[in-house]
């Protein structure tokens, strides 16, 4: 039977929890605390609402959330930052269960911070002693909803969280000095987190509380040294401490009943090279959404950061609004160092894969035509960064499709020549080769070429002796504002003037578009 499934918090943990559900064939419904985050969460295939959980209110459509759900994770852990916690989280969890029937499986998403240091074994077991306010709510929330839903709820401690945006690398950026260095560390992966939840959903093993925990608890200096030798990081310091309580999660309960196994048991795994995200430069195409491949939509998607440049579209930055977006393009008559610019994104390309981020470096068109992605795949290459590239639909072959001008054609071209002009003059030996090339029937797709035009065309004209060639003048590919000019060698530059072209323009020499007689 399909279950409904509602989340209450989609967040770092409950947003790719709703998304591994919702695959898997479950109705989902989960909430969310502002406008901003309710913008963001739209564009996946489930119900969100913006839900406010009070000390006293709850602000919101509850009602929608609740009704009909199966099943309700709580998801929502305490701000540590705010006075009074071991009050206020308690009651927020209260108001929950005030307005949820009691027959709704339930959940709770909790802490290993109710356990305390002074528990050497934490088992599921053992009698809890929190020494923080946070422990100390967490505790009081788990007995609250154990009391009030009885055998339908399930307590989850997990310990402490590693994943996408919570990498070691990111701790360390910046941070020169770390308290505790012989603290062994408990810790848990995202997807691991997941997991557990799901088999928990899976098998209906409900009335219970159990551990999220990986395997191994390496020291915390230990931990945090290798991490930082990994990533190619500055190894931190750590402060001499007195710090003698410590606690070992155990998941072994975990395993016995859930059948549990973990993807990440030793937690030094994730910043390895084999768990890193690649870089990924990818091709945005001439423009428009629908002409980018499945996969750049999907790496777009779920990017943490997106370094782009100048021509890629609004439409496409939209499908992402919620990653860290960095302009690091260049337009026409740009005068800086275009040397530095370069260093730059290498660099804090480098910089952002070290810190585990998912990065992707969004290119207009096809990364390797005139896109330079070649300089930061030999750069990542020469220092053992992975990447991969993902192809974009160029635009002079955009511009040859939408506009069904036929650049190779039985009996007409058997080719197509795919060059540059930003720099031409008259004597420049580049337009002697295009035109050599015109003369022999390759058609030529030049990029960059509005501003050379008139050098372009007359020295075509020169060498090839024929004002006649078919010239067409492509502007803006594929977007709301596309705009072609179909002319010849003689006539292209008047018609330009008459009907004026924004950039980027690509021109098609050589071919004639097919159009009604």
């Amino acid at each position: 039977m399909n279950k409904t499934i509602s989340i209450v918090g989609l967040g770092w943990l409950g947003e790719p929890l709703a998304l591994s559900l919702h695959k898997k064939g479950y109705t989902i419904k989960g909430t969310t605390t502002s406008q901003t985050g309710l913008l963001k969460l739209a564009k996946h295939p489930f119900y969100v609402g913006k839900v406010q959980i009070n000390t006293e209110h709850i602000a919101g459509d509850w009602d929608t959330i609740i009704e009909d759900t199966d099943i309700l994770v709580i998801n929502i852990p305490p701000k540590r930052s705010i006075e009074n916690i071991e009050e206020i989280y308690p009651a927020q969890i209260q108001q929950i269960i005030e307005h949820t029937p009691t027959n709704i499986k339930v959940i709770f998403v909790s802490s290993t911070a109710a356990y305390g240091n002074a528990v050497l074994d934490a088992r599921e077991d053992v009698i809890c002693k929190p020494d923080k306010p946070s422990g100390h709510a967490v505790l009081k929330a788990e007995q609250l909803c154990q009391a009030y839903f009885k055998g339908n709820c399930t307590v989850l401690r997990f310990s402490g969280l590693i994943g996408p945006e919570r990498h070691p690398g990111r701790f360390l950026a910046g941070k020169r000095e770390l308290k505790n260095p012989n603290v062994p560390v408990n810790l848990i992966h995202q997807d691991d987190c997941i997991e557990l939840i799901e088999r928990i959903i899976e098998q209906g093993h409900f009335g219970d509380i159990i551990n999220g925990a990986a395997d191994k608890h390496p020291v915390r200096e230990d931990f945090y040294l290798e991490a930082a030798h990994q990533l190619g990081l500055e190894a931190p310091t750590f402060l001499p401490s007195s710090e003698t309580d410590f606690k070992i999660v155990s998941n072994q309960k975990s395993k016995k009943v859930l059948g549990m196994t973990y993807k990440y048991p030793d937690p030094v795994a994730i910043f390895h090279k084999d768990q890193m995200s690649p870089i990924a430069i990818v091709g945005a195409g001439p423009g428009a959404v629908d002409l980018l491949t499945v996969q750049a939509i999907e790496l777009i998607k779920n990017a943490e950061v997106i370094l782009h440049d100048n021509l890629v579209s609004d439409e496409i930055m939209r499908l992402n609004t919620s990653a860290e977006i960095i302009y690091v393009g260049r337009k026409y008559g740009d005068q800086s160092d275009q040397k530095n610019r370069q260093t730059n994104i290498n660099e804090s390309l480098h910089q952002m894969y070290k810190e585990g981020k998912k990065v992707v470096r969004l290119k207009s068109g096809d990364p390797y035509i005139f896109g330079r992605a070649s300089e930061e795949a030999q750069y990542l290459t020469d220092h053992e960064v992975p990447f991969v590239v993902v192809p974009g639909i160029s635009a002079a072959l955009a511009a040859a499709s939408i506009c069904n001008i036929p650049i190779t054609a039985r009996g007409a071209s058997n080719s197509v020549l795919i060059c540059t002009a930003h720099l031409a003059t008259n004597s420049d030996p580049q337009i002697t080769k295009m035109a050599n090339a015109l003369k022999q029937g390759t058609v030529l797709a030049v990029y960059m070429g509005l501003k050379s035009l008139p050098q372009i065309v007359s020295s075509l004209i020169d060498d090839c002796q024929d004002d006649q060639i078919p010239i067409n003048a492509v502007s803006n590919v594929s977007r709301p504002d596309q705009k072609i000019i179909t002319s010849t060698l003689a006539n292209i530059e008047k018609e330009i003037e008459k009907n004026e072209l924004a950039m980027p323009v690509v021109f098609l020499i050589g071919a004639k578009a097919i159009t009604h007689d």
